[in-house]
């Protein structure tokens, strides 16, 4: 029998290579892990428009270990203010500390916008400032929206709690307010204007220093009117010297007050940043916020 043309061949041998290569290739594409986003095990996403802020919010819940199978269970809320940010690590770290038995199971809501980066940095300059700074600028050069405490914090009491405590298994008034700068600036704008709305309050490298301490000044004329026992836990590094300062300034403030049903604890944590706080400063403030009156 004649052989076949070379050209013959060559086409022959370069089909049957591109056979062999793409079987390869789904046996490999088979094998290989789906590509997409990493999902947080036991987590869910709500949305919910806010009539009070004119926004529409990304809620983020984490639920506790033993939620769907413990169905006549209630639990404690722990609400996360920049859940962008610091919503996998809260929900991880209540989850690490609740296994040890060193706090009960929690539901997690964070609070997000669902937006770009920059659109989050602006929007939680509004929300989580308590009056407006028309002269602040921040990294940008830009002038950011403040002075929106009073809305957003209408939103949580008329809007969001009511819709987790319908929507969810929760525990009637025990509920905690985590926030770092910005949102640590919340929380005490919280305690001292609507303290009736988180019995616990877990506030990392506030920003008290925002418009000439205003904070720092109404925690010495307008104390907190608290019709429940209240537990504040602050923390910061001594890297970030006027953070520190002025925290300290208002956990001196509110414990010379004497209110029997507030216990404040304020650490400065050394070698820890700004930033770095939220590790420590998280898992100390979570063990202080569920400990017995007293414990060390």
């Amino acid at each position: 029998m004649a052989s076949q043309p070379i050209e013959v061949r060559l086409r022959n041998e370069t089909d049957s290579l591109k056979t062999v290569i793409k079987e390869m290739r789904e046996e490999w594409a088979a094998q290989r892990p789906q590509e997409g986003r990493v999902e947080l095990a036991n987590t869910e996403v709500r949305r919910l428009t806010s009539r009070h802020v004119n926004q529409e919010f990304q809620l983020k819940i984490a639920f506790p270990k033993s939620y769907h199978s413990q169905q006549e269970r209630r639990y404690p809320v722990l609400v996360v203010t920049d859940a962008e940010t610091n919503f996998g690590a809260v929900a991880y770290a209540v989850q690490r500390l609740a296994k040890d038995g060193l706090i009960p199971e929690t539901l997690v809501v964070g609070i997000a916008y669902n937006t770009s980066y920059k659109e989050f940095y602006r929007l939680r300059s509004r929300d989580l400032t308590p009056v407006v700074d028309a002269e602040l600028r921040m990294g940008n050069g830009a002038v950011d929206p403040t002075g929106g405490a009073p809305d957003f914090t209408d939103f949580i009491e008329k809007e969001l709690l009511p819709f987790v405590d319908s929507a969810y298994r929760t525990q009637a008034n025990e509920r905690t307010l985590y926030g770092h700068s910005y949102g640590g600036l919340y929380g005490t704008y919280v305690l001292l204007n609507r303290p009736q709305l988180f019995n616990r309050y877990l506030l990392l490298a506030p920003s008290l220093w925002f418009k000439d301490q205003y904070m720092l000044a109404q925690a010495g004329t307008h104390p907190p009117v608290l019709g429940q026992s209240t537990r504040v836990y602050l923390g910061s590094g001594d890297l970030d010297l006027r953070i520190c300062d002025f925290q300290q300034d208002f956990a001196r403030i509110l414990t010379a007050q004497g209110n029997p049903l507030l216990e404040v604890r304020s650490e400065v944590l050394p070698d820890e940043t700004h930033r770095t706080i939220f590790g420590a400063g998280l898992m100390n403030g979570l063990r202080f916020l569920w400990s017995e009156a007293g414990e060390d």
